[in-house]
């Protein structure tokens, strides 16, 4: 019995992930970047989010993340990019770089999203940011709204937005596989189904790699 069951999962669970991947159609839950943007040399698959902190799409999407994150394929390399193509979307992503500077990214990304979306305080200035984060690190305001303004965040800014706008960025969460591929909750139909086809996109660049 065990032996015929084995061989009906055999069968069964191959077609299942055909058609779960033949159900993932181009143009329509995902487009290609044209150009592609270069990625890092080496056998891993990098992966981007690009968020904005006050979107609440991006703010519900994070448990989901989440757990896609601890089950993601070993050969996935993640990175979040804070969205830079409106100027409303500014002020957060400064404060996402300035965090990237100061190390403080792993201790306050979540409880910036929560202070915006549960505490619903406004953060969208240089002091208030700057404020906030002194009360929740060891940075001073003023040490911190001096990274915020500095010359290497606001470079930082600006390649984002450039990177973004050659990638066809106009929403956020968007998710850029490979440098290649695009996709976001409007196109793959959801939040999950969206990590769905990054799933298949992820597979999709492995085949590439190794052809």
């Amino acid at each position: 019995m065990r032996r015929q069951l084995a061989l009906v999962l055999g069968l069964v669970l191959p077609l299942a992930m055909s058609a779960a991947q033949a159900s993932v159609v181009e143009s329509m839950e995902y487009v290609r970047v044209s150009p592609a943007q270069p990625v890092p040399p080496g056998p891993k698959i990098l992966v981007q989010e690009v968020f904005w902190y006050g979107c609440p799409h991006c703010f519900h999407l994070e448990p989901v993340l989440n757990r896609w994150l601890a089950h993601k394929p070993a050969d996935v390399l993640f990175q979040r990019q804070a969205a830079a193509i409106s100027p409303y979307w500014l002020p957060q992503a400064r404060a996402f770089f300035s965090f990237q500077d100061l190390g403080l990214l792993p201790a306050l990304h979540d409880k910036f999203f929560d202070a915006i979306h549960v505490r619903h305080e406004v953060l969208d200035n240089a002091a208030t940011i700057s404020a906030w984060v002194a009360r929740h690190s060891r940075v001073s305001a003023s040490r911190f709204k001096t990274v915020y303004r500095s010359f290497a965040v606001g470079l930082a800014v600006r390649k984002a937005r450039q990177q973004q706008t050659e990638e066809g960025i106009h929403s956020v969460p968007t998710f850029i596989v490979d440098g290649r591929y695009r996709t976001n909750p409007s196109l793959a139909g959801g939040r999950r189904q969206m990590l769905r086809v990054v799933d298949y996109l992820v597979r999709k660049a492995e085949r590439r790699k190794n052809h």
